[in-house]
């Protein structure tokens, strides 16, 4: 993969550039007045662009590009503040003060709202173990300026980690987080969702172990809670009491520590 600007103050951005070339250990390009897809053939490899305001990942496919918003949050956290259900905040049990452990981040947008359940006294950690998704989003949540004052300030509270869950819990004293979430990827959830069809090649498909569940429950204070797709085995497996959803693609188990 190489990373380069967008065309417009091409040279004030390239030092910005630079950098994140070198923090994901990629190849800085100058982009030379070059279009993205000559740049591509040229290049042969996907490309990173780094613009004034955000940062733009281009697969190789070009099918489509893929920079960080926040999706549903806003409109999830709008819901909550209507009083309307909302199955993060019912099944985690989330309070302003309490923390929250994102094992599988991915784009951060069920961080977000849980930052908001959570309040400025709260605390919320994503693990990504993609790394250039893990920048896109940290750097995104970072510098997004659409939406209101508060939600923005609450994002950028928000801890953004690059790494593997497993390796992460491992190293937690026990009790040491309230709720422990994880939302693993998988081809039906790929398939059927626009947000994230312009980072299909960087997601991982791997499953949640019987090691990290275990990890988990001795993690959790309050909750391990898994979002998952309404056929999977893994609720059956690791005896979750499911919250099932009439008529929705995804249901929400928990495990009280």
């Amino acid at each position: 993969m190489i990373v380069t600007t967008v065309r417009k103050r091409a040279q004030d951005l390239e030092p910005k550039a630079i950098q994140l070339a070198n923090d994901l250990n990629f190849i800085y390009v100058k982009r030379q007045g070059h279009s993205v897809e000559s740049l591509m053939k040229q290049e042969k490899q996907d490309i990173i662009v780094v613009g004034i305001d955000k940062i733009e990942y281009f697969p190789s496919s070009l099918q489509s590009s893929f920079f960080y918003h926040p999706n549903s949050a806003f409109v999830r956290i709008k819901q909550i503040e209507n009083n309307q259900t909302e199955p993060l905040k019912e099944v985690t049990k989330l309070q302003q003060g309490m923390s929250f452990l994102d094992c599988t981040m991915g784009l951060g947008a069920d961080s977000l709202v849980a930052q908001y359940l959570v309040g400025e006294s709260g605390k919320v950690v994503g693990l990504e173990e993609n790394k250039v998704i893990a920048t896109l989003v940290r750097v995104g949540m970072q510098s997004w300026d659409d939406g209101r004052s508060d939600l923005l300030e609450l994002m950028k509270r928000i801890q953004v980690i690059h790494g593997h869950h497993l390796d992460y819990l491992s190293r937690l004293p026990e009790n040491s987080v309230d709720v422990v979430y994880f939302d693993p990827m998988f081809e039906q959830a790929i398939l059927n969702s626009k947000g994230i069809a312009g980072i299909r090649s960087l997601a991982h498909y791997e499953t949640i172990s019987p090691e990290a569940i275990a990890l988990a429950k001795k993690v959790a204070k309050h909750r391990v809670v898994l979002k998952d797709h309404w056929q999977s085995s893994r609720f059956e497996q690791f005896e979750f009491n499911v919250q099932k959803r009439k008529h929705a693609a995804f249901h929400y188990g928990y495990l009280k520590s």
